[in-house]
């Protein structure tokens, strides 16, 4: 038995191993022991007291921990730049999703600027308790301390941007403060002052012109950055200009990195971590290497400016195309950006600062399907004898509009979130949609007759039927976030190769089914009953929207059938197979991957012994197979060279002149127009993508006719590798 050591002679120790082994041997074998005021953290908790890898306080191995820690007010102006270097390192880190415990809270001199906690902005010091007038003049109070103080007010605002928006606690961002407020109650005004009246004394001082330029640079990027999350949290724009000094700030920054000096007392230590109000082990230090925190600051600052570009928009259609395009790039905007885009959708209580709710999502559905609903003006349209029935409509119409309102916005959000969330809570929003279309379809009950719309035959020549424009409208956006969760399983590689034939297959069968939607609302948007009710005009620019939205939808359906034959021919010859391990099975394997779809009303679920038989094309040789192919590839690549030539909006910009006023910026017209440069780049990774199937097609078909197909070597490349030339139409290279 090990005997216990007192560590601390005046602490009085009774040994209770006889009356707990008494106790213990009372109950019997399997009794669970139960203590409301032990609760299973508390257990835990006493197992790893003592314990150095989990219990910070741990004094055991570490006798030095008791001493205080020192913060030293001297430092040189070398080693000045190294500490400001070093939290931009921590600060970058903490962006990135580690906590604070691991980042900034690792600095002994933030750690005195905030604890104990300031009750007014003059507390935080490095010396508080000694009279200021008595100090004297030196970098560390005088510039590093207003840097810091800068710093923590940064900290301070992006906090709250994220916490006020949709994030994912651990997985985006770590929003612990460990009871240390970020200096949140004091006005963002008095720490640039601070900042200013540190430069000022940097101009004034008799440093070499190296370093003192160098200080300044750092103290101008942090008055950049609390200018910018400040511009941000009040919904204003930053202009191109203060971006352009920004990204120069940077590189000054970047550039005189190499004069800084470690200093000789310790800047930053595992030791505060003890004094966190913190629940987790210790765990290690964090610091991002200086080249990849400088490109992070500089793509976080220029992400934050540009965002504000979707204020230039004027269409919920473009809106929503502009938000899908920007969070896809590859990086993903920090979360910050993803936070201050999802703030852009409440701007001023309204969508962008100037549409109310309803009347953006209105726009929205008169610009999809023409219904015969005045969406606002309820009354227009009514005789004057409904009035019950008027009554009872406009209020059913109002609760639509505020469920529908409520979807689509969260919808906007949704592409904000990480992309792993994004398609988990697309799989969810669609049972929502589900229910809505449901809603939707009721709602056009009502309207047809009150309204009284006549009927009329669809497909022509076929029974009468009505136009059902709402739950139209539901409908159109609930296939569209279905083919997107399909093919983000390909971003995301959840389906295995031996997969993508059934995948694909049934990324055709959404996009065949959406198309033939498209078609039947652009049968009642044009029809000459709508067209009386509505200007010509308008009917034009819907027709144009479904045109656009038809165009991208049959390159997608081409493209799918195309790789989908591919895939067939390649497994029909022994390439590809299923690999049949023993936990699993065809019937799990579909569940799975059908689970988002199962349960919606349409479009309907398909069977699995109906889904493999369509997928298999077992009644096609593969000559025939081939040839389908071949032609369906052609096909995609003239709609992907339609979809090309349109612009990725609808709806002329309102703010494009500001282009002209920076012509020679570092920036130039590519960066202002991020959404129309990464739309452009999508599109033309999938024509890369289409080019190479047409590649991988006629490998294919010279194969067969040598009859050497068994023989041929196929692989998928993966997401990132220089032959997946799109992320989301992974294209199998044949060779051999």
């Amino acid at each position: 038995m090990v005997q216990p050591q007192i560590l601390h002679p005046n602490t009085q120790i009774s040994n209770i191993t006889r009356q707990f082994r008494d106790a213990a041997s009372r109950l019997q074998p399997g009794k669970l022991v139960k203590d409301e005021d032990f609760t299973l953290f508390e257990a835990v908790g006493a197992l790893e007291i003592g314990d150095p890898k989990m219990d910070s306080g741990s004094l055991v191995f570490d006798p030095d921990l008791d001493e205080e820690l020192g913060l030293s007010t001297v430092a040189t102006a070398e080693e000045t730049v190294w500490l400001m270097d070093e939290l931009i390192r921590r600060e970058v880190a903490w962006h990135m999703g580690y906590p604070l415990s691991q980042t900034l809270f690792t600095s002994v001199h933030i750690e005195r600027l905030l604890w104990p906690v300031p009750r007014q902005l003059t507390d935080a010091r490095f010396d508080r308790g000694d009279p200021v007038a008595t100090r004297p003049p030196s970098l560390i109070l005088d510039v590093f301390q207003p840097y810091c103080i800068g710093l923590i007010k940064c900290c301070d605002l992006v906090l709250s941007m994220i916490t006020s928006e949709h994030y994912y606690e651990e997985e985006d961002f770590a929003t612990q403060i460990y009871n240390r407020p970020l200096l949140h109650d004091f006005p963002v005004d008095e720490v640039l002052v601070m900042l200013q009246n540190a430069r000022i004394w940097l101009h004034d001082s008799s440093l070499p012109a190296g370093l003192k330029d160098a200080l300044k640079a750092r103290l101008d990027l942090r008055q950049s950055l609390l200018g910018l999350f400040q511009s941000c949290a009040l919904g204003d724009r930053s202009t191109i200009e203060h971006l352009d000094r920004s990204i120069a700030y940077i590189k000054m920054v970047e550039s005189s990195a190499i004069l800084g000096r470690a200093t000789a007392n310790e800047a930053f230590t595992l030791k505060i971590q003890r004094k966190l109000a913190s629940s987790v082990p210790p765990r290690p230090m964090v610091a991002i290497e200086r080249p990849k925190a400088f490109d992070f600051l500089r793509q976080l600052i220029t992400e934050s400016t540009i965002a504000f570009q979707v204020f230039d928009i004027t269409a919920s259609g473009d809106l929503l195309v502009a938000y899908q395009t920007f969070m896809a790039q590859s990086p993903q905007p920090a979360i910050y950006v993803r936070a201050l885009l999802q703030s852009f959708l409440t701007c001023h209580d309204a969508v962008l600062g100037k549409f109310a709710v309803k009347d953006f999502i209105a726009q929205d559905i008169q610009s999809l399907v023409r219904p015969i609903v005045p969406l606002l003006d309820h009354g227009v349209g009514l005789d004057d004898t409904a009035t019950d029935a008027k009554f009872h409509f406009c209020s059913r119409l109002d609760s639509f509009m505020n469920r529908c309102g409520h979807s689509f916005l969260n919808l906007f959000r949704t592409f904000c979130l990480n992309r792993c969330r994004v398609r988990r809570t697309l799989c969810h929003a669609a049972l929502e949609w589900d229910q809505i279309q449901a809603e939707a379809e009721e709602m056009d009950t009502l309207a047809q007759s009150l309204f009284r719309e006549e009927p009329m035959p669809y497909p022509p020549g076929e029974e009468l039927t009505l136009s059902y424009s709402l739950s139209s409208w539901v409908y159109h956006h609930k296939l569209m976030q279905l083919r997107i969760v399909v093919q983000t399983g390909f971003e995301l590689s959840i389906y295995a190769p031996h997969e993508f034939t059934e995948i694909y297959w049934y990324l055709s069968f959404l996009s065949s089914t959406h198309l033939s939607h498209l078609e039947r609302i652009s049968f009642f948007v044009s029809s000459k009953q709508l067209s009386a009710q509505t200007s010509p005009n308008a009917v034009r620019e819907t027709l144009r929207n479904l045109y656009r939205h038809f165009t991208w939808l049959k390159a997608t359906e081409a493209m799918s059938k195309a790789l989908h034959r591919v895939l067939v021919v390649i497994q029909r010859h022994g390439q590809l197979t299923n690999p049949n391990p023993a936990y699993a099975s065809e019937l799990l394997r579909y569940e799975l991957r059908m689970r988002p779809f199962m349960h919606l009303s349409v479009p309907e679920p398909i069977d699995v012994d109906v889904a493999k038989d369509l997928a298999s094309l077992r009644n096609l040789s593969d000559p025939v197979i081939l040839q389908q192919a071949s032609q369906l590839i052609q096909v995609a690549r003239k709609a992907w060279d339609e979809v090309m030539r349109e612009k990725w909006h609808l709806q002329p910009l309102s703010r494009t002149e500001e282009v002209k006023s920076s012509p020679n910026t570092s920036l130039g017209a590519t960066r202002y127009g991020v959404v129309e440069r990464e739309w452009t780049k999508d599109v033309q990774n999938a024509m890369r993508a289409c080019i190479g199937a047409g590649i991988a097609i006629s490998t294919l078909s010279k194969a067969f006719h040598e009859g050497r197909i068994a023989a041929v070597k196929v692989e998928v490349p993966p997401v990132g590798h220089r032959d997946r030339w799109h992320s989301s139409w992974p294209v199998p290279r044949i060779s051999g």
